[in-house]
């Protein structure tokens, strides 16, 4: 871990946990509304006969193996857009690049090896989350198909960790450095202890 040059002597280091009960409540308290209000908005541009209609469609099994396909591609995609993102702010680049799986939920998972600040972290959660998220629900309304809707709102939960944790990153200054983890605890802060001189 690319951590040597934040030492203690220089940087107040403290680390933020979180439960796995207290992070599933809080991404129900997050995306529950989020669900209702991206129906909602469904509901305001197509008829509600779109929402049964498409269960009973001849097409329903083709339609299920092209939703499949387009959550892959859009996480996949956003995935790699945000990893890109992060090694442009890492020092060392794409090696303090990662990918893994999240045993507890099987979630594929990019993080940085090294701290970089919360503002330019918080960029690239942003892309990603447009990206995976909010890319996929657009084009769902204009197809109009609720089943690509229920496809968006997969997307939406597979970004659910990463929007929490965009959330949580607006108490901390901007120019902090944070270094992430897909554990318990969320990430690590580097707070510069540095006097500014009169």
């Amino acid at each position: 871990m690319l951590t040597e040059k934040f030492d203690k002597e220089n940087y107040k280091i403290t680390e933020e946990f979180m439960s796995v009960k207290k992070s599933n409540f809080l991404l129900s308290v997050i995306l529950l509304p989020i669900f209702t209000a991206a129906t909602c908005g469904y509901l305001l541009l197509w008829d509600y006969a779109n929402i049964f209609a498409t269960f009973f469609k001849i097409t329903f099994l083709l339609e299920l193996l092209i939703m499949a396909v387009a959550i892959f591609i859009f996480l996949a995609v956003a995935m790699i857009v945000k990893a890109i993102m992060l090694s442009r702010f890492a020092d060392d680049k794409f090696n303090s690049v990662k990918f893994k799986i999240i045993k507890e939920s099987q979630k594929p998972y990019c993080c940085i090896k090294e701290p970089i600040k919360v503002g330019q972290y918080q960029l690239c959660l942003a892309i990603y989350i447009i990206i995976a998220a909010i890319i996929p629900y657009i084009l769902a309304l204009l197809i109009g198909d609720f089943i690509f809707i229920l496809a968006s709102f997969i997307c939406i939960f597979f970004v659910g960790g990463d929007l929490l944790l965009f959330i949580l990153l607006f108490r901390e200054k901007s120019d902090t450095y944070v270094l992430d983890f897909e554990g318990i605890m969320l990430y690590r802060l580097y707070e510069s202890k540095k006097i500014i001189r009169r």
